[in-house]
């Protein structure tokens, strides 16, 4: 393929659940395409499930936090000491293992009860409120933060402070000023953790930050590391939670069988949760995870050389007919549903029992508690935040 005939990565037209015709046309041609990225760069885009659970679990790929010198991260994020994905091997193992007991069974289940209490407080706050009501401002947004937030052992009432320090780092950052701007925030949003790092001596807790103290104590990790772990839990945490209530919502709206469906059979709501996540996985507002390789790679029958620009395309692998039966039908009552929402390997999401939690618990309860809930505006008219990389919407206005 010439250089001049190079398609540009095409995207998602999310607002309507299903890829564009650009994609779809791309898509035909095979599970693995040349593209060329809004930065310029030319490299892969792995669309096909299969491939991308070879590219996530092959160790011959950089994780997106430690690219070539020829590739800047998106965000200023990735890269920094404690960012998961920006470790790799036995270095990433360590810190997941010391991460990992905040986001145990047991942390979970105490969690459970009281991410539905925050829920009930949100729908009450939510209904005094004038119609049209934005839900992003009052359900979408507080409570993941509230939840990360009681995880962490942080006050709620930072959470304004640390999620507008948040969209700042999570913002593309293609711009040296966007760049400085971020961070800047991201050392601001570290110098925050540090503060509240050095509370929890006084006043240690079952939480995330007691944990990390802990593991510095040990020797298990170094202060630096604890608190990139503890910034990037709180960003992560809260931000691609929001979005995904949001699409979910969307999703029961353009679909009023299968909300009529969950209403009457509340026991679908597993279900329900997993075909969301199926179209709209963390971060649907872009289009995938970055990958390195380190040497020539072949995949599918594709040569992809060393130290190219790879993006594993998430949602674009939901759609994969060989592994989903209609997979461009929104089907809460899907049996076979081995979606990679949370990605694959040893990078997957650590924090998807927590997601799973939030989403069970307003999807359960949403459309009881809402019965005529609906969209004050259409669709289309729905603003994407893409400049943010993990997505959602600018508003969410909603009636009752």
């Amino acid at each position: 393929m010439s250089e001049q005939s190079l398609p540009t990565l095409p995207m998602w037209r999310i607002n309507h659940i299903v890829p564009s015709p650009e994609m779809l046309a791309l898509r035909a041609n095979g599970p693995i395409h040349r593209v060329r990225f809004p930065s310029g760069h030319e490299g892969w885009w792995v669309t096909g499930y299969d491939e991308a659970k070879a590219v996530l679990s092959d160790a011959a790929f950089r994780p997106s936090g430690m690219p070539p010198a020829a590739f800047t991260p998106a965000t200023v994020i990735l890269g920094s000491p404690g960012w998961l994905g920006s470790h790799e091997g036995s270095e990433h193992a360590r810190l997941r293992t010391v991460v990992a007991p905040a986001f145990s069974n047991r942390r979970v289940k105490l969690l459970a009860q009281q991410v539905e209490t925050i829920a009930a407080q949100l729908f009450d706050t939510l209904a005094a409120q004038t119609q049209p009501a934005d839900l992003r401002r009052h359900l979408s947004f507080p409570l993941p933060a509230i939840v990360i937030s009681a995880l962490m052992g942080v006050p709620y009432d930072d959470h304004a402070f640390f999620a507008g320090l948040s969209d700042e780092v999570m913002t593309h950052q293609h711009e040296s000023g966007l760049r400085s701007a971020a961070r800047l925030a991201w050392e601001k949003l570290r110098a925050y953790i540090r503060g509240k790092m050095q509370d929890k001596r006084q006043a240690p807790g079952d939480n995330l930050l007691t944990d990390l103290l802990a593991a510095v104590d040990q020797g298990k990790a170094t202060e630096e590391e604890a608190i990139g772990l503890a910034a990037g839990m709180l960003v992560a945490g809260h931000e691609s939670t929001v979005a995904q209530i949001e699409f979910g919502l969307l999703a029961m709206f353009r679909h009023p069988q299968q909300r009529e469906r969950l209403v009457g059979d509340p026991s679908l709501v597993d279900k329900a949760v997993e075909e969301i996540l199926r179209l709209y996985p963390p971060g649907a507002g872009w289009d995938g995870i970055m990958r390195y390789p380190r040497t020539d790679v072949t995949i599918a029958g594709v040569h992809i050389p060393a130290e190219s620009k790879v993006l594993v395309g998430l949602p674009a692998t939901s759609f994969d007919p060989r592994h989903f039966e209609h997979p461009e039908v929104f089907d809460i009552e899907r049996d076979e549903n081995p979606h990679l929402a949370f990605s694959y390997g040893p990078h997957y999401c650590i924090g998807m029992a927590v997601a799973r939690l939030e989403l069970k618990v307003v999807f359960g309860s949403v459309f009881q508690r809402f019965p005529a809930l609906r969209l004050a505006v259409t669709p289309e008219e729905l603003k994407l935040r893409r400049e943010i990389i993990t997505g959602g919407f600018d508003e969410f206005p909603v009636l009752w």
